[in-house]
C-alpha cells in the first residue's frame, strides 16, 4: 500500500475537528510501527481506527482482532463495522466481522444445570457432553447445513440464528472466525494463557493487526490475569469434599485440617495489629501444615478435584470443586515461587481471609505478548502521558498521537480548593463537616445534576455518617447513591434514574467512588451530569500491597519514575476519569471542584478541559461568589 495516498473509502461518515488528521496518521504509520492513540470518548476513535486499518488488512490478508475489557464491549465495533459493511458501494469491498462471548454466555446446553457457572467450570462441562456424544448442539453444527451469514454478527445475532437451527453457538461462532476481517473480544483471549489458544488454534497472530480498547485498564490488569485465590471457605469446601465424595487421604485430610487452622491464626494476627493485608511465604504454610513444598501436592488435589467435577457433571451440577481450586492454587504458587515480581498475599476480609498470587510484572508479562502479533494498536482517552504508558506495558517501536477536543473556555469552570484535603489514613470529623459546607455551597449555587466523587467508598461512607445526604436533601435535591457491592441490575436501574432527573425540577446528586464503575464506565451527556466534585485524590490505601507494589515499580524504574507509575499515575488517571463523565462532546459544559489542595501539584496531568480556566479558593463562600460571576452561560 502507498503510504502517501489515503484510502477512506472504508470511513462512513463526514470527518469533523482533527478525525481526518487521525486517521491520516494511523494509515501513513501502521505498516511500520505499532501505535498509541490517546483520544477523548465521543472522538469517534472506533471508527476512525477500524476505516483507516481495514484497507491496509485487506491489502495485505491480516485479521485485525478487537481486544475489549469486558464481553459486552465487543458489540461495539462490530455495530460500527456494520455501518462500514452497508457504506461500501462495491460489493467486493465488504467486510465481515464477529463478536466472539465466550461458553458462560453461549452454551445453550448449560442451561440444564441448577447452579451458575464460572468460564472453567463450563468448559469442562461443555468438553464432557461433547466427548461423550450427549451435546444435540454441537452434534447439529456437525452435522445439519447451517445458512451462510455475510453480515457482521453481533452477539445477541449469533445466539439468535444458533437458537432459531438448534446449533451450538459458541462453536458457531469460531467457525467464522477464518471468513472474518475483524474479531472482537474481551481481554482475556489475547491476554489469559489457558483462553487466547481459543484463538491461537485458528489464527496465526503474525497475520494479526491487535487493537486494544480502553487500554489504561492495562498496567493492573496482570494481577487479575495470573491471580489464583483460596479462602477459609476453600479450605473447608475441600474438606466437605473429601467426606461426599469418599476420598480416603489421611495426609491430605490433615493438611487441609492443619491449613485452616494456620488461616485462622494469621487471620487473628491482622485483627489484632489492625492490618488489612501482609505478605507471607507459602512454602513456610505449607510445611508448617505437614507437607513437603513441591508440585505433588497440588497434583494430587487437582487429581481429586477432577474426579470430584466429573461426578457433579453426572449429577447435572456445576462441575465445581475446592479441592481442585485448592490444588490450582498451589499448583501455580510453586512455579512462581522464584519470579522476582510476584508475591502471595494474605488479605483480611471481614470474617475471612485469602491467600492469593499477587503478580506486579505488567511490562515483562506484556512484552512477551505485543510481539506476537504483526502490530499492535493501543487506544484510550486517559492515558497521560504516552511514553510513561509505553514503557510500564513494555511496548517498542511504537510512535503515539494524542488528540483532545477543541473547547472553548467559556465552556468551563474548575476551583481547587485550597483549605480541604482528604490526606491521612482517615477523614476527620472536623474535615469531612468542612467538606460537606463545601459541597453544600458548591449545589446550592447550580441548580443542575451533580456527581460527588469520593477518593474512596471509605471517605464517603464518613461524609454519610455526617450527614451529607440531609444536607442534600435540605437543598431540595434527590440523592442517588453507589454502593460498593451495588449489583449490575440495580447500579443500571439508580444511573437511569439519576439521568432522568436532570430534566425535572428537582435535580439529582449522585454520591459515588472515582475508584466505582460509574467514574469509568458511565456516559451522562449533555444536562444530565454538569457539576462534579472531587473529595479527594482516589490513591490506593497504603497497604501491604501498595508497598509492595511501589518498591517492585521503584526497582524497575528508579524511585522518582517508580513512585509516579505505581502510586501517583493511577490516582490521576481515576481522578481523569471521573472528570470526564460530565464531557462527552465538544459541546459540553461543565463545572468541576477539585476538592484537595494536593491536585495543585498534579494539573498538568489532568485533562486540558479541567484546567482550561480554573481558580483558586480559601473557603465555601468563595464557590457561589465564582460560580455566579464567572459562568452565568452555565447556569
Amino acid at each position: 500500500m502507498n503510504k502517501d495516498n489515503l484510502n477512506v473509502e472504508y470511513f462512513p461518515y463526514n470527518f469533523r475537528e482533527t478525525q481526518l488528521e487521525m486517521f491520516n496518521f494511523i494509515q501513513k504509520n501502521v505498516l511500520d510501527n505499532n501505535l498509541i492513540i490517546n483520544a477523548p470518548t465521543g472522538y469517534g476513535k472506533t471508527i476512525i481506527i477500524l476505516s483507516s486499518i481495514l484497507p491496509i488488512a485487506k491489502e495485505l490478508g491480516k485479521k485485525i482482532i478487537w481486544a475489549t475489557k469486558t464481553g459486552a464491549e465487543t458489540d461495539r465495533p462490530i455495530e460500527e463495522l456494520k455501518v462500514i459493511d452497508k457504506h461500501l458501494v462495491n460489493k467486493q469491498s465488504k467486510v465481515f466481522g464477529i463478536s466472539i462471548r465466550g461458553k458462560k454466555d453461549m452454551c445453550l446446553l448449560k442451561r440444564m444445570l441448577s447452579e451458575d457457572v464460572d468460564y472453567d467450570e463450563v468448559s469442562l462441562f461443555c468438553k464432557t457432553k461433547i466427548k461423550n456424544n450427549q451435546c444435540r448442539y454441537y452434534s447439529r453444527l456437525l452435522y445439519e447445513y447451517v445458512p451462510y451469514q455475510e453480515a457482521p454478527l453481533l452477539y445477541s445475532e449469533v445466539l439468535n440464528f444458533a437458537e432459531k437451527y438448534e446449533i451450538c453457538p459458541y462453536y458457531y461462532q469460531l467457525s467464522q472466525i477464518y471468513d472474518a476481517d475483524v474479531i472482537a473480544v474481551n481481554y482475556n483471549y489475547i491476554f489469559n494463557e489457558q483462553i487466547s489458544w481459543t484463538l491461537r488454534n485458528k489464527i496465526n497472530f503474525k497475520d494479526v493487526i491487535l487493537v486494544v480498547d480502553e487500554a489504561h485498564n492495562l498496567q493492573f490488569l496482570v494481577t487479575s490475569l495470573n491471580q489464583k485465590e483460596i479462602t477459609l471457605g476453600t479450605i473447608r469446601g475441600a474438606i466437605k469434599e473429601m467426606d461426599e465424595y469418599r476420598i480416603n487421604n489421611e495426609e491430605i485430610r490433615s493438611f487441609l485440617n492443619k491449613l485452616e487452622k494456620e488461616m485462622l491464626r494469621i487471620m487473628t494476627i491482622l485483627k489484632e495489629r489492625g492490618k488489612e493485608d501482609v505478605p507471607i511465604k507459602l512454602d513456610k504454610v505449607v510445611e508448617k501444615c505437614g507437607m513437603i513444598w513441591d508440585s505433588k501436592i497440588g497434583e494430587k488435589l487437582l487429581e481429586y478435584g477432577i474426579k470430584v467435577r466429573l461426578a457433579r457433571i453426572r449429577e447435572n451440577k456445576a462441575p465445581r470443586s475446592s479441592l481442585y481450586r485448592l490444588g490450582e492454587f498451589l499448583s501455580q504458587a510453586y512455579e512462581m515461587r522464584n519470579i522476582d515480581g510476584v508475591k502471595i498475599i494474605a488479605t483480611l476480609k471481614e470474617n475471612n481471609i485469602s491467600f492469593e498470587i499477587f503478580d506486579m510484572r505488567s511490562s515483562e508479562i506484556y512484552s512477551n505478548i505485543w510481539e506476537k502479533f504483526y502490530r499492535v494498536v493501543l487506544c484510550s482517552g486517559t492515558l497521560g502521558s504516552i511514553k510513561s504508558f509505553a514503557e510500564i506495558i513494555g511496548l517498542e517501536n511504537y510512535v503515539g498521537k494524542k488528540e483532545e477536543f477543541k473547547i472553548r473556555k467559556e465552556n468551563f469552570l474548575t476551583l481547587l480548593t485550597n483549605n480541604l484535603s482528604t490526606k491521612g489514613e482517615e477523614l476527620s470529623k472536623e474535615e469531612a463537616l468542612k467538606y460537606i459546607e463545601s459541597i453544600e455551597s458548591f449545589v446550592s449555587s447550580l441548580n443542575e445534576n451533580i456527581a460527588i466523587f469520593s477518593a474512596s467508598y471509605r471517605i464517603q461512607e464518613t461524609l454519610i455518617e455526617n450527614r451529607l445526604i440531609e444536607v442534600l436533601r435540605r437543598n431540595s435535591r434527590r440523592v442517588f447513591i453507589e454502593t460498593q457491592d451495588m449489583a449490575g441490575d440495580k447500579a443500571k436501574k439508580l444511573l437511569e434514574d439519576f439521568k432522568s432527573q436532570a430534566y425535572k425540577d428537582i435535580k439529582g446528586v449522585l454520591l459515588a467512588s472515582a475508584t466505582g464503575k460509574f467514574a469509568e464506565g458511565a456516559d451522562f451527556p449533555g444536562k444530565e451530569l454538569v457539576g462534579i466534585y472531587l473529595v479527594g485524590i482516589p490513591f490506593d490505601r497504603l497497604t501491604a500491597k501498595t508497598y509492595l507494589l511501589t518498591n517492585y515499580y521503584v526497582k524497575m524504574y528508579g524511585r522518582k519514575k517508580g513512585i509516579f507509575y505505581s502510586y501517583i499515575l493511577p490516582a490521576i488517571r481515576r481522578a481523569s476519569h471521573a472528570l470526564g463523565r460530565a464531557v462527552r462532546s465538544p459541546d459540553d459544559k461543565a463545572i468541576f471542584v477539585l476538592g484537595d489542595k494536593r491536585y495543585k501539584r498534579f494539573l498538568k496531568f489532568l485533562p486540558k478541559f479541567s484546567t482550561i480556566n480554573i481558580f483558586y479558593i480559601n473557603n465555601s463562600n468563595q464557590i457561589k461568589e465564582i460560580i455566579k460571576r464567572k459562568c452565568p452561560k452555565l447556569i
